[in-house]
């Protein structure tokens, strides 16, 4: 079995507040002057959800701890928003990992996914560790995914400026050349764009476990051809000589 290894980071940088609001949020860290709520919320176990094919199973994304950074008093997460932003996080798992699993394309949403800013980013350069249309169509798929984490940040005057999402996928899946396992921690920085959450910045690592092809060795079969040689004939002359009478 051979592991690669992707990783990237993609931020769309329009000033210095966001790229520093991105690391905070990847490195999960509180600066000074910002009150921090921490929320933990109960969260059942993924559901289980039938795809395309019997054969094929995966499970939907579900929140599981909530941090609030605020730099000031007021400012929540409303149960509206983490819908949303978890129907972001859902869409990105369907149509980027999912679909190419699935039926070999990408999903159709893939594209809305992404802010105007990183959105050429996202389905170019970066579509091979983002997507898994590399890997192509599956014949069975079982794919878990992690509760999502969320961390939001909240202005002075009680606005939601940003919510990030942390959470990993694994896919064991297999094709007609055996077995293979995906692993894949996935960091989305969303914004509000009109009434929908689009990602403004992304982190991702994805481990890709193949089989090992398997070599197939053809030894030529030895011709020993024989060749049988007729042994020579050979002719006797006898000769009779008769006795003369007296």
């Amino acid at each position: 079995m051979r592991a690669t290894r992707w990783s990237l980071l993609n931020v769309r940088r329009h000033t210095a507040a966001l790229a520093s609001v991105v690391v905070a949020f990847g490195a999960g860290c509180s600066h000074g002057g910002k009150q921090k709520s921490t929320q933990s919320a109960a969260s059942s176990p993924p559901t289980p959800r039938q795809s395309v094919s019997v054969s094929r199973s995966t499970r939907l994304l579900t929140i599981g701890s909530i941090d609030v950074q605020r730099a000031g008093t007021r400012g929540s997460l409303s149960d509206g928003v983490r819908r949303a932003v978890l129907a972001t996080a859902q869409e990105y798992v369907d149509s980027a990992i999912l679909a190419p699993l699935q039926t070999g394309k990408l999903g159709h949403d893939y594209p809305t996914v992404f802010a105007a800013g990183i959105r050429p980013a996202a389905t170019g350069s970066d579509q091979p560790v983002l997507t898994d249309l590399s890997v192509g169509k599956t014949t069975t798929l079982n794919e878990q995914s992690t509760p999502v984490a969320v961390s939001a940040l909240v202005d002075a005057f009680g606005t939601l400026v940003y919510v990030a999402t942390k959470f990993a996928v694994k896919v064991q899946a297999t094709k007609t050349n055996g077995t293979f396992t995906i692993d894949r921690i996935v960091e989305l920085t969303l914004e509000p764009v009109g009434r929908t959450w689009l990602v403004v910045a992304y982190r991702v690592t994805a481990t890709r476990t193949a089989p090992t092809p398997k070599t197939t060795t053809t030894t030529p079969r030895q011709t020993t051809t024989t060749t049988r040689r007729r042994a020579p004939t050979r002719t006797t002359t006898t000769t009779t000589h008769a006795k003369k009478a007296p």
